[in-house]
């Protein structure tokens, strides 16, 4: 212990410095319990939505199903606007 307290006396300090280590002051926020309704509607607003495409990605197995489907209903309805045409 007495090594310790003559290695801390012989090491100089700047003043600045010490003065800084002297003042450790932090302030406390006030932070409220209860939060307010505004506040609480934004967040649920805010929230994660549901994927409704999430049981439709899981029943076809792929996501490239869902990106060749509304080509597929494209063609669909191309050809029966043919047929209703002719």
């Amino acid at each position: 212990m007495n090594k310790e307290n003559h290695n801390n006396s012989s090491v100089k300090i700047d003043p600045f410095l010490q003065w800084h280590l002297d003042s450790d002051q932090f302030e406390i926020p006030d932070i409220p319990l209860k939060r307010k309704k505004l506040d609480r509607l934004i967040r649920y607003l805010a929230s994660e939505a549901a994927n409704p495409f999430e049981s439709y990605i899981s029943k076809a197995g792929s996501l490239t199903v869902l990106a060749i489907s509304p080509m597929l209903l494209g063609v669909i309805f191309m050809i029966l606007h043919f047929m209703i045409g002719l």
